[in-house]
């Protein structure tokens, strides 16, 4: 019995020696996004959107002020065409006052303002210059003030498989970016959340790309929290002697760590949306983006050499005006 359970351990172990590098898929099915994480994603945009048109009321004023998909609403503002679909829009600040990594609000702030996706609506007519219209679909409720932009189609994502497996420590080829905000202010993030990057088209991101998610050891690389972990003593082991002693700063030579994978769902001039399709680990604002196969680029194959043209001996009074030219016939 005890020989089979010294086995046991021993396989175990080795198992686990295989898988600690690499992590496999938990599913086969495809880890695309749904409609609603699409169209409820929200973006960043350097250049402000026009409150020209905006929801006034609901046909339940002055009793209601928060309105849910199906309602009847009334929207104000030029131009307004009935039969036409309309997006809710609504620019958004985080209520958060702490960091969670060096300047992350400071950041999120320099690349422009933030606008959440309330839903869609459709105007039937226009009266008096008013809009009515039905609330069709809801990614929240939407509220007086709220901006109406004409509605966007976006473009079908190709999605891929989430059964490939991924090498935590995978070589770095540099990062791109860095997570800086998320859908709901959230500060610990994993599968399935929407965060935004400042990953932006100058820097040539696009949509349907996949990114890994990465955050190595050193101090400017961890959030607060982290941070104040790494002051703590290390190895209490009072058994220990002769301990080899750590250099100072060994942690910035340690191997970064692949946490996740996000598909970039929207891309502006400065910034980007995602969404985290595999999480590994506990994600968090502040960790970096990388372009996935980055790393692993085929080699360059050595350069031609240049052909060199034929030569052919000059004539003489040519190589008595350049005397530099010594080309020798064949």
């Amino acid at each position: 019995m005890k020989r089979l359970i010294a086995i046991a351990a021993l396989l175990s172990g080795s198992l686990w020696a295989q898988t600690a590098l690499e992590v496999p898929a938990l599913a086969t099915k495809s880890n695309g996004p749904s409609y609603s994480q699409q169209y409820c994603a929200g973006f960043i945009s350097r250049h402000a959107v026009a409150r020209t048109n905006y929801i006034v009321a609901s046909k339940e004023a002055p009793h209601e002020d928060q309105y849910s998909a199906r309602s009847v609403v009334f929207v104000g503002g030029p131009g307004l065409r009935e039969g036409q679909r309309y997006s809710i829009l609504r620019q958004s600040v985080d209520p958060n006052q702490e960091d969670s990594s060096p300047e992350q609000r400071s950041k999120l702030a320099r690349l422009g303002r933030l606008y959440e996706e309330i839903g869609w609506m459709t105007v039937h007519s226009v009266q008096k210059g008013t809009g009515i219209a039905t609330f069709d679909f809801a990614c929240d409720t939407a509220v007086p003030g709220d901006i109406v932009v004409p509605f966007a189609e976006k473009p079908q994502i190709a999605v891929r498989a989430s059964d490939l497996p991924v090498n935590q420590f995978m070589p770095s080829s540099g990062l791109t970016g860095h997570l800086l905000g998320s859908k709901e202010d959230l500060g610990l993030l994993g599968s399935g959340r929407i965060v935004y990057t400042d990953y932006g088209s100058t820097r040539g991101a696009h949509v349907g790309e996949y990114l890994y998610i990465r955050r190595g050891y050193s101090d400017s690389e961890l959030n607060k929290i982290d941070r104040v972990s790494e002051m703590l003593p290390r190895g209490d082991a009072p058994e220990a002697a002769n301990q080899a002693k750590l250099k100072t700063g060994a942690e910035k030579r340690l191997p970064s760590r692949v946490l996740g994978e996000m598909l970039v769902l929207n891309v502006s001039e400065s910034a980007s949306t995602g969404l985290i399709t595999r999480s590994f680990a506990e994600i968090q604002l502040g960790d970096g983006i990388e372009r996935e196969g980055g790393a692993v680029a085929a080699e360059a194959p050595p350069a031609a050499e240049p052909q060199q043209q034929p030569c052919t001996a000059s004539p003489l009074w040519r190589r008595a005006i350049f005397r530099g030219h010594k080309c020798k016939a064949n």
